[in-house]
């Protein structure tokens, strides 16, 4: 697969790092020669150095007829204009960090209109995770579907507790913290996914 990251920082580094050892073309593509210089040497990938929302650059890169581009630089606007010029391009998938939270509202619009593969803002997803951890302290795994409409939460459940051998839909009749689990047809199931 041939990916370009846009951005040799910090995210950069680490996804190149993980990236390398798997069988990809990596391209990094950051303005700092020596950060290019630095992965180049340390990692099997491509440098270029120049600005990524530059055509020119990007070409250079090869976003013609690459497979992903993953923007990560710290400026949202370059990564958003990358992004799309990737796209249109012939990039088959762009992901792009955006943190500034003005952009929040706007991530449906970039994925559904601009056609970005997933916008991505690392102090949202923290502060979603850790919620998810406090609304469920005791939970070995909790799961998002849908959206982030339905979470599933995996407890461990010891052989003494009441709770053992009770099926879901009557937890309701012996907890008073759970209300009534909703019943659903498979055709509600669909829907929701």
């Amino acid at each position: 697969m041939k990916i370009i990251v846009l951005g040799a920082g910090k995210v950069g580094k680490t996804l190149i790092k993980h990236m390398s050892n798997e069988d990809h073309d990596i391209i990094v593509v950051d303005q700092n020669a020596t950060k290019v210089e630095e992965v180049v040497n340390q990692y099997d990938v491509i440098g270029v150095v120049g600005n990524g929302g530059s055509y020119d650059i990007l070409m250079e890169a090869g976003a013609e007829d690459a497979n992903l581009i993953i923007c990560v630089t710290t400026s949202d606007e370059l990564n958003i204009l990358a992004g799309l010029m990737a796209k249109k391009m012939g990039t088959r998938h762009t992901i792009a960090r955006v943190r500034n939270p003005d952009y929040s509202s706007q991530r449906d619009f970039m994925r559904n209109q601009l056609g970005f593969s997933m916008i991505v803002n690392p102090e949202l997803e923290a502060a979603s995770e850790i919620r998810r951890v406090l609304s469920f302290p005791s939970a070995v795994k909790v799961d998002t579907f849908s959206r982030r409409k339905v979470e599933l939460a995996e407890f461990f459940v010891e052989d003494h507790s009441r709770l053992n051998g009770v099926e879901l839909n009557q937890l309701h009749k012996i907890t008073k913290c759970c209300r009534k689990a909703p019943s659903f047809s498979r055709g509600d199931i669909r829907q929701l996914f």
